[in-house]
């Protein structure tokens, strides 16, 4: 791009006389027409001073005319030229400009061509490994399941039919191998879950977060016939997501919250929204057992748990699917929580409705 810039020369001429190179022809004139009038007042004063003939006169006079038409072709030729070059440096930047231009589109257009190259290249890599994942999950719903099935089947069976000849120590193994093997057809039907919500066709439409809430609150209440938990739904809150999705996402966070105030006096869950910072954030808030802030960096990892098995039951897999599910729909989600105080999980949807922009969780 550098030789297409005019010289220092060129742009100390144009500094230096830009009223001449963009009036040359009223310059040419003005000065054709000052030459003339002095030339006749000049020519005349030197008749009446030095020529005393009449025809000493007279060919003063055509010598006169003579000399003032080759000075004024001579002037008018430099100026012209003067004018010509002028206009061929012009010319000559415009070509150069024109040149880098298309020289310009030229790179513009390979660069376009190679990265559309790649966009494709990423898209066949993509496509595999779509069609690997899915090969996967298949193995898995169908070859991890048969095995596991067989165990919790010929262990049931040995249960069955030999009670007498087995001791307890006997049974508490056999019941230990059944309840190891439901837990690993659980795991597998969250990671199966979680696999698809990566993969499954988004609908969006506007969603009753209000009645979303108290719909799976009503069906986790279902199955936990024993509890009693105090759950408080803010009215018409209203969001843009898909349906099935978020419904996933919502079971997770109260089956989290329901959970973990099993041991609360008077099980409370709130469920309700914000703004912060000009943002409506919404939160799942309960009274239960919290815990260490400390850790809340490994909260949404798969197989992350706060809390031992044998305190509260889970695969580990709920907040890392509630997490993937508002990552679909351009949102966040962060925790705040305290051991034995509650915890309050609050997450983001960018078109809710009161959404005004963009802000970062608080920290």
């Amino acid at each position: 791009m550098a030789d297409t810039l005019p010289a220092e020369g060129d742009a100390d001429a144009k500094r230096a006389d830009p009223w001449l190179q963009r009036h040359m022809p009223v310059a040419i004139t003005l000065f054709y027409l000052a030459l003339g009038v002095a030339w006749v007042l000049f020519s005349d004063l030197a008749v009446e001073r030095f020529v005393t003939s009449p025809t000493e006169a007279a060919r003063f006079q055509t010598c006169k005319g003579v000399l003032y038409v080759l000075l004024s072709a001579a002037v008018i030729y430099l100026l012209l030229r003067v004018y010509h070059s002028r206009n061929q440096r012009s010319l000559t930047i415009v070509s150069r400009m024109a040149e880098a231009l298309i020289e310009s589109e030229g790179a513009l257009r390979n660069a376009n061509l190679d990265l559309e190259r790649r966009i494709e290249e990423r898209t066949q890599q993509l496509e595999a490994a779509n069609r690997e994942l899915e090969a996967f999950v298949h193995a898995v719903s169908h070859d991890l399941r048969a095995p596991l099935r067989s165990m919790t089947g010929f262990s049931k069976a040995l249960q069955d039919m030999a009670p007498a000849t087995l001791d307890d120590k006997a049974q508490h193994y056999l019941k230990r191998i059944q309840e190891a093997s439901q837990r690993m057809v659980e795991l597998i039907d969250d990671l199966l879950d979680l696999s698809r919500i990566g993969q499954s066709q988004m609908l969006h439409q506007q969603v009753d977060l209000s009645r979303l809430v108290a719909d799976c609150g009503a069906r986790i209440g279902e199955r936990f016939p024993g509890r009693q938990v105090r759950l408080t739904i803010e009215p018409e809150m209203t969001v843009h997501g898909d349906l099935r999705l978020l419904r996933i996402a919502i079971e997770n966070l109260l089956d989290n919250a329901w959970k973990y105030t099993a041991h609360a006096p008077v099980a409370a869950v709130e469920v309700g929204s914000e703004q912060v910072a000009g943002e409506r954030c919404f939160f799942v808030r309960d009274n239960g057992v919290g815990f260490d802030m400390a850790y809340s960096g490994r909260l949404f990892g798969a197989f992350q748990r706060m809390h031992t098995e044998s305190q509260f039951p889970g695969t580990g897999i709920g907040l890392v699917t509630v997490h993937r599910i508002l990552s679909r729909h351009g949102g966040r989600i962060w925790a705040d929580a305290a051991i034995n105080r509650g915890a309050t999980f609050t997450f983001t949807l960018p078109h809710a409705k009161g959404y005004l922009q963009n802000a970062p969780p608080p920290a």
